[in-house]
């Protein structure tokens, strides 16, 4: 089936355009590298059905659970607001931990109308305004945003690679979900291996799950190997057909 042309807009980044996904939800795509940062079948469909929904997140902010979650890959931050929105309607804790090389403009984000991705309008206009007051988040360093008493987000701007930062791995709690989000195995080929999965194993709860678009067969062995149980299911409506859910294996 022929991939639909699909509308593309200039932002202020000169490597960042617009991209209008299916479902009528906004994403970004690299014009260096020719990726997007969300499936064009419709970005806000597969942030739900991929990271909230197979993480077990959704239920456990639900059910008012205190959550922890990791993404790699914070991107335009859609799986993080969504999350904290969820969180914040059921009143429920949630330390959310992310790493990314860069965080998109103030502008550029507000352009993909981060209001329409969640319940609470004034929280995208909360998030927006912080970014624009955060220092350039390009710089290697750490940036929080005290999202309330209770819901806290953390960006570590470093490679995965060298992420924990020095002197914050044993502070590190395990993490019941991770949003594992990174560009194609293609185009980030470093982060798609078993010594990255190994290193997300050590900092997974016992009964936590990793989450990905991705089910290369080559990056299915790569968790196997590096002690994930695997299984492949049912992708969101009108997206993928597949995509990945991976729990910790019994293994050491």
């Amino acid at each position: 089936m022929p991939i639909p042309k699909r509308t593309h807009l200039k932002t202020d980044e000169p490597d960042l355009q617009i991209q209008i996904t299916d479902d009528g939800s906004r994403t970004l795509v690299r014009t260096d590298l020719g990726d997007a940062y969300h499936s064009g079948c419709g970005a806000i469909s597969e942030s739900r059905h991929v990271y909230l929904n197979n993480s077990g997140v959704a239920d456990r902010l639900q059910q008012g659970l205190a959550t922890r979650v990791f993404e790699v890959g914070l991107g335009t931050a859609m799986a993080a607001l969504a999350t904290i929105d969820l969180a914040q309607r059921f009143q429920t804790p949630l330390d959310y931990h992310a790493v990314d090389l860069r965080i998109p403009d103030a502008e550029t984000l507000r352009q993909l109308n981060p209001e329409s991705w969640i319940d609470d309008a004034t929280l995208a206009e909360r998030f927006l305004q912080w970014r624009s007051n955060t220092r350039s988040a390009t710089a290697l360093g750490r940036v929080d945003w005290m999202v309330s008493d209770t819901v806290r987000l953390t960006v570590d701007l470093i490679s995965l690679l060298d992420w924990p930062p020095a002197g914050t791995a044993d502070a590190l709690k395990p993490f019941d979900a991770i949003y594992f989000d990174p560009f194609a195995p293609a185009t980030d080929p470093q982060l798609w291996t078993e010594s990255v999965f190994a290193k997300m194993r050590r900092h997974i709860a016992p009964e936590g799950r990793l989450v990905t678009y991705c089910v290369n067969r080559q990056v299915r062995d790569c968790m196997a190997a590096a002690g994930w149980s695997v299984d492949r299911v049912r992708g969101p409506v009108g997206g993928k057909r597949e995509v990945l859910i991976a729990s910790p294996g019994s293994g050491g």
